[in-house]
């Protein structure tokens, strides 16, 4: 084992994360010149550059880039060592940063059942973000994360949360003035509803079908494309709980629905967070409640609640 002491390699996690001895001094408390020091111990230990130094710009040695990679893993399990042993058995308590997908599932679906758990447990406070960035959450700071698709395979624990339907719709309107929607190719004669991704993989079976969205309308934002479909603005492709109501009123109609696929939702977090007993009972509340009120949501339509 080395002896270099904690307090260096934390030094150069402190600047590396705020990209100058300035920045890194104000949030830290320490001075600049005593940062630079521990920084310049830890590289002489090592006998390596970890920084690039100018008058003007600091940045990671290409060596100094791997070691801030393994450090912040390994002190992100060394913090969570520490909560697990201070932890009480009984009683939950601290903080639990959670990302998921926003619009209907997320912010209608996963945040109250996160507000009931808060209710029943008062020590936990969870931070919920709604962002959809695609973090790497070995080396981010969130402890849980809500992903919709198939995962790769990987060290972080997974356990699934349910499994929901792409549904292809448009209104019954619009689909009367253009010919018969028999296969994928012949959405391109339409106008389109889509969101962030401009085309879409069509599945059935062993065949794959890609249409690429050409004119048409870009919304992100599931309710709005939902509306734009009720409007008879296009086809639009939505997760089943905005428009199976639709679909029931007659309001929307589907087309292909032997091209309508299942999408698995999951819960997944980092191997030294799933250790916190706050972690392991927000996974398992979730995974409890969520079907059930995702069925409920399906059957009384909580996208048309919304606007009405």
């Amino acid at each position: 084992m080395n002896d270099i002491p904690w307090r260096w390699t934390r030094a150069f996690l402190l600047v590396a994360e705020h990209g100058s001895f300035t920045a890194a001094a104000h949030a830290s408390g320490q001075s600049k010149a005593n940062l630079s020091q521990q920084i310049t111990e830890l590289e002489r230990a090592l006998k390596v550059q970890l920084l690039h130094r100018t008058t003007r710009r600091l940045r990671l040695t290409s060596v100094g880039e791997g070691y801030f990679e393994r450090a912040t893993l390994a002190f992100q399990q060394l913090d969570a060592a520490t909560e697990w042993a201070m932890q009480s058995t009984r009683e939950l308590k601290g903080v639990i940063r959670m990302n998921a997908v926003g619009g209907l599932v997320g912010e209608e679906l996963i945040a109250p059942l996160v507000f009931r758990f808060q209710q029943a447990h008062p020590g936990v406070e969870v931070e919920l973000d709604f962002s959809s960035l695609r973090v790497d959450l070995l080396t981010s700071r969130y402890d849980l994360v809500m992903r919709m698709g198939e995962l790769e395979d990987s060290t972080l624990v997974a356990r699934r949360l349910h499994q929901v339907s792409t549904r292809y719709v448009a209104s019954p309107e619009l689909l009367e003035q253009h010919a018969p929607v028999r296969r994928p190719e012949d959405l391109q004669g339409l106008p389109l509803i889509y969101g962030s991704v401009d085309h879409w993989l069509l599945k059935r079976g062993n065949q794959q079908r890609v249409v690429q969205a050409r004119g048409g309308f870009k919304i992100v934002s599931g309710h709005a494309m939902r509306q734009a479909a009720l409007s008879g603005l296009g086809v639009t492709r939505l997760v089943d709980v905005y428009v199976e109501a639709d679909i029931a009123r007659g309001d929307l109609v589907e087309v292909l629905p032997d091209w309508s696929d299942t999408t698995p939702l999951s819960l997944v977090c980092p191997p030294h967070r799933y250790q916190l007993e706050r972690v392991r009972a927000l996974m398992s509340w979730l995974i409890q409640e969520f079907p059930d009120v995702y069925t409920r949501a399906l059957r009384e339509g909580l996208a048309a609640k919304r606007v009405r």
